[in-house]
């Protein structure tokens, strides 16, 4: 029986390739089984209410093809017949190419940076197409989703929430631009639920100690890349580490910073002259803004304008870093033994750390949360939640001041 069904498909085959055509139908020639010349694999396919509506089998034998193409025939046959409008349109491997694409372009015009594409690219490519790929986008609601999260979680049952959130505006950002161009009506609600509102947890930083060691293991790493192809790049992290600890920059940010943003002023602090560079044009994850430094800046930026060349920084477009010294960083970091935090538990460093560094010490030492927010481009709520509640008491600098002398002779 089988011998002989094989032996109707090959007689079907070879007189559809005499007309050219390689296809075979199956129930009465409502089911289309065709090889298209650009694939290897045979597809299927059907009309229905004006469209043809077609799938990749993923079979390069035909014998293998024709069960998956009438298993898929009678799948969507079930879905017509319960009522699914869904059935058939853009698939999500489609709209995720028209989705990258438009990404693509507000990277050329500045509006997004490259590393937010790429970063975007890879959840797309790795985790949202092997799953949703040749799904109708607008069959995409929450019911997919949650079908998503099982098969992750059966990879990675440790998957973190922060994570898995990534993953979720991977699919919006395809859904979103299906929307746009009109092939979805209305944009799906995809929404998690938690048992519990998320834990705040604090930002890792360097205390002053670790601070100083920091830059003392910077400098020994230093000696042993003298007169190597490393050795200004070690010299440029030094001032890396300065610079951003001493404005709280995002990576990104001091990615996208150059000579010509940066300039000079002075101030006078509890009566003593100091010199501090504002930064404006700061482009990053919150749009544009400003930033004003400390004094500890701007000897890093003097040391980047003469080992670079630069004869006139007011005018220079050229980058401020010329590379993202993370590997550096972290070989470092090893090195030191600080790549841990101490506390328990016990949670990993990266660049992003000086940025944290940078609001922590300026807690400490008495400036406000409203002045340190607005400075770092976030929101009083963020320095609140993940800095200013976790400083320790035993770093607090007036914990113990007393303004009045009367007080204290009555506490006596």
């Amino acid at each position: 029986m089988l011998a002989t069904q094989t032996l109707h498909n090959l007689l079907i085959l070879d007189m559809a390739e005499a007309t050219g055509l390689k296809k075979i139908t199956r129930f009465d020639g409502r089911l289309h089984i065709f090889q298209r010349p650009s694939t290897p694999f045979w597809w299927c396919g059907f009309h229905h209410q004006g469209s043809y509506i077609r799938h990749s089998t993923k079979q390069r034998l035909l014998d293998a093809a024709i069960p998956v193409a009438e298993k898929w025939f009678t799948l969507q046959q079930a879905e017509i017949l319960t009522g699914n409008n869904a059935l058939g349109g853009r698939t999500v491997g489609t709209v995720a190419k028209a989705a990258l694409k438009n990404l693509e372009a507000r990277v050329r015009r500045g509006e997004r940076s490259a590393a937010y594409y790429e970063s975007v690219e890879l959840v797309i490519q790795t985790k949202i197409l092997p799953f949703f790929g040749s799904m109708s986008v607008a069959k995409i609601g929450v019911v997919e989703w949650e079908e998503f999260k099982a098969h992750i979680y059966k990879q990675s049952s440790t998957l973190s929430r922060a994570t898995l959130h990534q993953f979720k505006n991977g699919l919006r950002l395809i859904l979103n631009e299906a929307y746009r161009t009109g092939w979805i009506k209305q944009l799906p609600i995809i929404k998690d639920e938690y048992g519990s509102a998320r834990v705040k947890v604090p930002r890792v930083w360097f205390e002053p100690a670790e601070y100083k060691k920091l830059l003392t293991a910077i400098r020994k790493h230093a000696k042993t890349l003298k007169e190597t192809r490393w050795e200004d790049d070690v010299k440029e992290l030094y001032d890396y580490v300065i610079f951003i600890a001493n404005s709280g920059l995002r990576t990104g940010e001091a990615r996208n910073v150059r000579f010509c943003d940066v300039s000079f002023h002075t101030e006078i602090n509890d009566g003593e002259k100091r010199e501090y560079l504002l930064i404006r044009n700061i482009h990053g994850k919150r749009g544009t803004g400003d930033c004003r430094t400390m004094d500890g800046a701007v000897a890093a930026f003097n040391r980047l304008v003469e080992r670079r060349g630069i004869k006139n920084p007011k005018t220079s477009t050229e980058p401020l870093f010329s590379a993202y010294h993370r590997d550096m960083f972290n070989t470092v970091l090893n090195d030191a033994n600080l790549k841990w935090t101490t506390h328990q538990p016990r949670r990993k460093r990266d660049l992003t750390v000086l940025r944290h560094t940078y609001i922590s010490l300026r807690l400490l030492y008495g400036a406000s949360a409203f002045d340190v927010a607005n400075n770092c481009r976030t929101s009083v709520q963020m320095i609140q939640d993940h800095y200013a509640r976790w400083l320790s008491p035993r770093l607090t600098k007036g914990l113990n001041v007393r303004k009045y002398k009367e007080s204290a002779e009555r506490e006596r």
